[in-house]
């Protein structure tokens, strides 16, 4: 979605110049690369010392690339598909609508809008790391929390805020808690996909709470005195310039139809499927999806399929990675015939999507590369004795926090989630059961340190949204510092109490 004021793509000149300063910042491809480079060198010294370590060749350092992306296949393989379903419903325009069409039926009552668009990001969030798709999104409420009498900090807090702590609490998200568990299972370690929703949901109800008690006691000062707003003179001109008048009607273009209306429901469908595909229902004693079926324990094998695995080949509460490709699949296909679209055009948004996606999907395997590397050459082994070492005996009181830091570390020069899980995971998964930690609490450290990292960290994708919010980004900081303080202190403590009881 772009916006209608023609003056949105507009920014005043220091923010031009935070833009050209983005631009030069070095890609996370390019940091994984250099960190690949920098294990193969590693390895070859090490190996003079240390006699754990094998020294990588060069040939094993230019194909672990290639061996990554086929370890990954899986991973990335769904993320074309669910980007390729994602573009078919962009296609028809349903999320953007759907959005405004909440911003309409709530005029009058911006605090419930606030609270609603919040709740709804942060479901989108935890469930699918609904992040860089927010960026348009800056734009609408600006234009209609402007014209209601805030500013747009608190557009922009609004949908920062409440896409960040989903992500920081994700459940069922692929992105994060999908490659995370993945990466485990991959060494031998499997994860409680029931604990770690449980623990996704605790972190994102606190979170988001936390984060809607500043945002409101901010804006509603605002809307009582103009002059208690954070942005300088030069930004509220900006937002004045680009959304001080026409800010309804920008609102007012976006359609709700029919089509979209069951394009989006039916995209909704898929999210709730997926969420109930990848519960282990039967660990909780509900049996309904494997009514009809007959299971081999010898072979481990289903002799006949469930009603529910009927497309997949599997029953709701054992998919994977490929059955949840399979439904997208499906899904992006009914939703485009539903929605009207012609053969070319379900194509053109299906390959649209999907190649938006491109670039996370090559993270996945690149991002393998440096465990593979040092999987081949027993680096890893090394490390992981090293730190056991280190901290044997360590309580979770200490282990907690320390871990919590190190992924918040990690977050701002990693930026790619699953790029992150994928490293880091076969190295402090097996060293948390070395110490009798469970691997869910670890799953949660890391979605919830890498979820507050893209509330403020410079590589993070949120420095578009808020340039088309004429806000800038040393004044974001300023007045996000608290709640981010604030909530990272609840994280460590909720994920440092889920160590001490589990």
């Amino acid at each position: 979605m772009s916006s209608n004021n023609p003056d949105a793509g507009a920014s005043p000149v220091p923010s031009e110049g935070k833009q050209a300063e983005q631009k030069v910042m070095i890609s996370s491809y390019t940091i994984l690369i250099v960190i690949t480079l920098l294990v193969g060198v590693a390895t070859i010294a090490l190996a003079q010392v240390l006699p754990g370590v094998t020294a990588a060749s060069l040939s094993d350092i230019l194909t672990s690339p290639i061996s990554g992306f086929l370890d990954g296949i899986e991973v990335s393989l769904f993320l074309l598909l669910l980007g390729g379903c994602l573009g078919i419903v962009n296609r028809l325009g349903a999320l953007d609508a759907g959005i405004a069409a909440l911003v309409r039926a709530l005029h009058g009552h911006e605090t419930v809008l606030i609270a609603a668009i919040m709740a709804v990001f942060a479901v989108m969030g935890s469930t699918y790391g609904f992040c860089e798709e927010t960026i348009p999104f800056y734009a609408l409420l600006s234009a209609t929390l402007f014209a209601a009498g805030f500013d747009t900090m608190v557009a922009s807090a609004t949908v920062l805020l409440g896409a960040g702590v989903g992500c920081l609490g994700s459940t069922v998200n692929p992105f994060a808690v999908g490659v995370a568990i993945d990466s485990l299972s991959s060494i031998g370690i499997e994860a409680n996909q029931g604990i770690v929703i449980g623990l996704g949901l605790i972190l994102t109800v606190v979170s988001y709470l936390i984060a809607l008690f500043f945002i409101l006691r901010y804006a509603n000062r605002v809307r009582r005195d103009k002059g208690s707003t954070i942005l300088s003179l030069q930004e509220q001109a900006a937002a004045e310039e680009a959304y001080g008048t026409g800010g309804g009607q920008t609102v007012e273009t976006l359609e709700f139809t029919p089509k979209r209306k069951v394009a989006l429901a039916l995209f909704g469908l898929s999210f709730v499927v997926m969420i109930c595909g990848f519960i282990p229902w039967e660990d909780f004693g509900v049996g309904v999806f494997t009514v009809g079926g007959v299971y081999d324990a010898a072979s481990e094998t289903w002799t006949t399929l469930p009603w529910s695995g009927l497309l997949t080949g599997n029953p709701i509460g054992e998919w994977y990675f490929n059955d949840a490709s399979v439904w997208f699949f499906i899904m992006a296909i009914v939703i485009g015939v539903l929605g009207g679209l012609r053969e070319n055009e379900i194509v053109d948004g299906f390959l649209d999507g999907a190649g938006d996606m491109i670039g996370v999907a090559l993270m996945v395997g690149l991002s393998r590369a440096i465990s593979i590397l040092m999987g081949e050459t027993g680096l890893d082994v090394v490390i992981l004795d090293s730190a056991s070492a280190a901290l044997a005996g360590t309580s979770a009181l200490v282990f907690g926090p320390l871990c919590y830091l190190v992924y918040l570390g990690l977050s701002v020069v990693i930026t790619s989630t699953s790029a992150l899980a994928t490293i880091s995971m076969p190295i402090l998964g097996p060293l948390a059961a070395n110490l009798g930690f469970p691997p869910e609490v670890i799953i949660a450290i890391f979605c919830a340190a890498n979820g507050l990292a893209n509330l403020f960290s410079p590589t993070a994708v949120f420095l578009p949204g808020l340039l088309l919010a004429r806000v800038q980004y040393p004044t974001w900081l300023k007045w996000a510092l608290v709640p981010i303080l604030v909530i990272a202190v609840a994280s460590v403590v909720i994920t440092t109490g889920a160590l001490l009881v589990l």
